[in-house]
């Protein structure tokens, strides 16, 4: 076959300096047939030295709330930049680059021109030039997101910032490494939180670096999407047997187990469209000469497969180009549905007024206004927190309840949890904390697993299913990285909760395939699926096929595939990535035969505590404007403290 007459001349390389899992990223990088008897592991006892240091508030909240801290704290940030001759102020989200880098210029003028911007949205030229100015000293700062925290040819900086918890302590120490990227020297990260609870992390991160540990991460398997591109692929090219390939991939991780059966479905579905489709001509692009050879004829889709080729989906993106032809970046087309003609946003450091839309391009204008624009902010912006640093907080927290305040980040945090354990409790490792209070909004249920937004949405979801079987009622639910609040207009019946231990791992999967719209999340992971496998086309270059038509086209093969053709592979992979990626099903058992395991404090606190408030306030906002929340949470909080 191909690969057996170039595998003596074949040389792979793998590069990481932050993967835990290395056993297994071996087997997914060198396959499983190849001979690798010259294979060959170079590692260094040489430990990198990272110092993280906290940028305090000036004091300690009773009440923290999640996201107004850290942009009031902007005037931390001011020296750090000051004193050093180059910095990256990492961001979790392009939303926050763009707010950030706004509010540094307003507090400090002197900065324009020293300071700018990159993220993943702004136009290449101007990311090549901020690179190279950063590189050469005529900037001072960087304000970016996860697109300048990669890349070995990326020259180091004096110093890094870190906005809000990273989230993984992979993240953390690959931003980290920005500084100080040579052997021997120091690595130096400064940590500022978006609220106080979230200086947790800072310690837990800290210790993270000092033991050398890190995240394993998990590699896809069994994504036919892809590999049915991959047969496309080759048929456009110089076409393939299909016997051949079907060894060939059987040597991959992510294809190991795949069967005769799937691959001849994949066969009939690049050939004729498969079951549902094969009544349509669109859908036969390979066909099979006489010798057995798929191969590619109609240019038309060999065209359109070329400008499809890829695997990262993003929603639909809009150019925004001046009028005077310079291209300024791509903006997601939900945001400009809410924009006018005349109405003014910031976008790329710039506060731009929109002109006109016209086909997928926003022309757009610079303007001096000193009209705040609104901020684009685009989907898919939160990540969940990391199975490892989840436990790197539950360690913290029983470090604070036995009187270990070994960190300053811990020691600042002393009127916050103090407060917590007045009116609560502060949960051990082996603890899970749960709390039960009733307010004028209704009567809340919080659960405090640290496992992460993404696991707790599904463990609310299975706690209410639950709830519901002892007894009719319905809820709200709310999470962030910590917990998750369930709020009800009728009492909880939480003593049956607790008599029946309903966070259990037992019929699992039954439960939550009752619990949520399972078929709702396949679907929109469906959207993903279609891109990649060929099954919608997203257009021609200047004439891309607008988003709501990807989802009606997407939406429409979905529910066919669904009524008609329930075997279809496609459609079991959305199912499979739903599950898997975002409810993290194998985390949330994991969390759940964990949780069995511990002991479950139970309190009856008179009023919200500073664990429960931010959970509440993520709930509240997204039904209040930015300055109707602020005045209602300053109401909370005066209340609350009384």
């Amino acid at each position: 076959s191909r690969l057996k007459s170039i595998a003596p001349q074949l040389k792979i390389w793998g590069i990481s300096a932050t993967i835990g899992n290395l056993d297994e990223a071996e087997k997914v990088l060198f396959g499983y047939t190849i001979n690798h008897k010259n294979k060959v592991r170079i590692t260094t006892d040489i430990r990198k030295e990272i110092k993280v240091e906290s940028l305090l508030p000036d004091k300690g909240e009773r009440y923290p709330w999640a996201g107004h801290l850290g942009i009031h704290m902007a005037s931390k940030v001011l020296p750090v930049i000051r004193d050093n001759r180059s910095t990256l102020i990492f961001t979790n989200t392009r939303n926050q680059a763009e707010l950030w880098y706004r509010k540094l210029l307003d507090i400090a003028p002197e900065l324009t021109g020293l300071i700018a911007m990159h993220h993943g949205s702004i136009h290449r030229e101007m990311r090549d030039w901020v690179e190279l100015a950063l590189e050469e000293g005529r900037l001072k700062a960087v304000v970016c997101t996860s697109s300048l925290d990669l890349g070995v040819d990326f020259r180091p900086v004096d110093a890094v910032i870190q906005i809000g918890g990273p989230k993984g302590v992979a993240r953390f120490l690959q931003r980290a490494g920005r500084s100080g990227h040579r052997p021997g020297v120091v690595s130096k990260i400064y940590f500022l939180p978006t609220y106080s609870i979230e200086l947790l992390e800072a310690s837990a991160l800290r210790e993270a670096s000092l033991e050398g540990k890190v995240e394993s991460r998990q590699p896809y398997v069994r994504s036919f999407d892809v590999l049915a591109q991959y047969l496309v692929t080759l048929a456009v090219s110089e076409g393939f047997y299909p016997r051949d390939i079907l060894q060939e991939i059987r040597t991959t991780h992510c294809y190991r187990s795949i069967s005769a059966d799937e691959y001849d479905w994949l066969l009939t579905y690049i050939t004729r469209g498969g079951k549902s489709l094969e009544a349509y001509d669109e859908f036969r692009k390979v066909e099979v000469e006489g010798d057995g050879l798929y191969k590619v004829h109609s240019k038309r889709t060999a065209l359109r497969h070329r400008l499809s080729i890829g695997t990262i989906v993003s929603d639909s993106a809009l150019t925004v180009k001046y009028l005077q032809g310079r291209f300024v970046g791509t903006i997601e087309e939900w945001f400009v549905s809410k924009l006018k003609p005349g109405e003014i946003f910031w976008f790329a450091g710039r506060n731009l007024e929109l002109i006109r839309v016209k086909e997928n391009t926003v022309y757009v204008r610079r303007t001096r206004s000193k009209k705040q624009g609104k901020v684009p902010a685009w989907m898919g912006g939160r990540m969940p927190l990391s199975s490892m640093l989840g436990a790197g907080l539950r360690k913290q927290l029983t470090d604070v309840a036995e009187g270990k305040l070994h960190s300053e980040e811990l020691r600042s945090l002393v009127p916050t949890l103090e407060t917590q354990e007045q009116l609560s409790a502060i949960p051990r490792r082996n603890q899970l904390l749960m709390e039960y209070f009733e307010t004028r909004e209704g009567c809340h249920l919080l659960v405090y697993p640290f496992e992460g937004r993404f696991v707790h949405e599904g463990l609310a979801a299975l706690l209410a299913y639950r709830i519901s079987l002892l007894q009719p009622i319905s809820f709200s639910m709310a999470v962030n990285d910590y917990g998750f609040e369930l709020l009800s207009d009728q009492p909880i019946p939480v003593q049956e909760v607790l008599d029946n231990e309903l966070l259990t791992p037992d019929h699992l999967y039954d439960d939550m395939e009752k619990s949520i719209n399972a078929s709702e999340m396949a679907r929109r992971q469906f959207r993903d699926i279609a891109s990649i496998a060929g099954l919608v086309f997203q257009g021609y270059p200047g004439k891309m096929v607008k988003e709501r038509h990807l989802q009606a086209s997407s939406k429409l093969y979905f529910d066919v595939f669904f009524e008609y053709d329930p075997e279809n592979l496609f459609l079991m992979q959305a199912y499979e990535e739903a599950y898997y990626q975002q409810l993290e099903m194998g985390r949330l058992q994991e969390a759940l035969y964990r949780i069995e395991e511990m002991e479950v404090v139970f309190t009856n606190p008179q009023k919200p505590t500073p664990f429960a408030f931010p959970i509440m306030v993520d709930r509240l906002r997204s039904r209040l404007s930015s300055e109707k929340l602020e005045d209602r949470i300053r109401r909370m909080q005066i209340q609350f403290s009384k």
